[in-house]
């Protein structure tokens, strides 16, 4: 799997986003399929980012998987602006 198609299969499951003090959260269901998944973008993503601190927090397949992205304010403002970014084009995309 490429990082864009990770990508958008993860954007595809994500249930919620939230800004954590250095950086962001987001949260997956927690079956096996998503996990790889994660494992799979995170893989791929560390190449182009070492910035970023990888933290994923699983247990059982009935709870969320969680993944945070953490770094340096300069990260943390990296992150940000890739959310907004995001946000803007599902926006326009919406508004079409």
């Amino acid at each position: 799997m490429n990082y864009k198609d990770a990508w958008g299969e993860l954007e595809k499951r994500r249930t919620a986003v939230m800004e954590i003090e250095a950086g962001f959260q987001y949260q997956f269901p927690g079956d096996s399929e998503t996990l790889r998944i994660l494992y799979d973008w995170i893989s791929l993503e560390r190449k182009c980012c070492p910035f970023l601190t990888f933290t994923v927090t699983a247990s059982s397949e009935d709870e969320p998987v969680f993944l945070q992205l953490t770094g340096t304010e300069d990260a943390k403002s990296f992150l940000r602006s890739e959310i907004n970014d995001m946000i803007t084009l599902i926006t326009t995309t919406n508004d079409r």
